[in-house]
């Protein structure tokens, strides 16, 4: 038993450690009311933003989510993203399901599934199903491995942070890439 408790206060304070200084001194962008959530990374604070394009309060079919990069590496300035972070990691391929539903993984990875719902107060936000807990999501942060060249940088870890589906409490959920 006392093994098992061990193994629960380290596993408690590596996730204290990740979340409270592997992100000190991270911008947070402007809050918006069509804010879906955004990504953050260990190579600098440059942040990739996805928000909720609507049409009245409907998405729009086509296009429901608008995807964008805040760079803070160059004072702050609002920027589309480039077309290798579009196709290679930070882009959207989004699949409609039915109105006010659909579906979408990141370029990166088809694995990670998200869906872009509208809810019953009207407001817009993406749920993602995660070590077995539905969570609404507010943000990502990606451990970037700095051993690989530039050109095939991959993901030690990638923190998930919301809100719990069910019961409203915040959560971070950690996943591992193999």
């Amino acid at each position: 038993m006392v093994r098992y408790l061990k193994v629960i206060v380290m596993g408690c304070f590596l996730v204290f450690h990740v979340i409270a200084f592997g992100q000190e001194n991270y911008p947070i962008p402007k809050r918006t009311p069509h804010r879906l959530f955004y990504i953050q990374h260990s190579f600098n604070h440059n942040t990739y933003v996805y928000d909720a394009n609507l049409d009245g309060s409907y998405f729009k079919k086509n296009n429901p989510v608008n995807e964008y990069r805040i760079v803070y590496t160059e004072g702050g300035v609002k920027k589309p993203l480039s077309p290798i972070q579009k196709k290679m990691a930070y882009g959207t391929h989004v699949q409609f399901v039915k109105t006010n539903l659909y579906r979408f993984t990141l370029a990166a990875s088809k694995e990670l599934v998200f869906f872009l719902i509208m809810t019953s107060k009207g407001i817009p936000r993406v749920f993602v199903n995660v070590n077995g807990r539905k969570i609404y999501l507010d943000r990502m942060f990606l451990e970037l491995d700095d051993s690989l060249t530039s050109l095939s940088v991959q993901a030690k870890y990638i923190l998930l942070e919301g809100t719990d589906y069910t019961t409203g409490e915040n959560v971070v959920e950690k996943v591992t890439m193999d």
